[in-house]
């Protein structure tokens, strides 16, 4: 039997320095399927420097994540590295712009306001 065919997604890569060690390491983000199918993948913030996790709380595990088929944005895992040192880093994402509401022609207009 075949392997079913993989969608072509560009994974983003940044180079990543230890500020514990400076080790060196190439990072790829991860790629996670939307509620639509289509493969979604953290936009990586290549300007920002990598932080290191020593305290981890649910809120700041999570990252907002928008999928380019549908549209939709989710909570995606917090990406990280963890060094040979010991060292974990959350690797910075671009922050996701806010939705736009979508108005269709076939959405019927707002009721007026009622008035008393």
């Amino acid at each position: 039997m075949g392997e079913a065919p993989k969608e072509n997604l560009a994974v983003a890569t940044v180079q990543v320095r230890c500020p514990a060690c400076r080790r060196e390491h190439t990072y790829a983000a991860p790629v996670y399927p939307c509620a639509c199918g289509a493969p979604v993948a953290p936009p990586l913030d290549r300007a920002a420097a990598p932080q290191p996790i020593t305290h981890r709380t649910w809120s700041e595990g999570w990252v907002r994540v928008h999928c380019e088929a549908c549209g939709r944005q989710d909570d995606w895992p917090q990406p990280e590295l963890g060094c040979g040192c010991g060292t974990v880093l959350g690797i910075p994402v671009q922050p996701v712009r806010a939705a736009l509401p979508v108005r269709t022609e076939s959405a019927p207009p707002p009721p007026p306001p009622a008035h008393i």
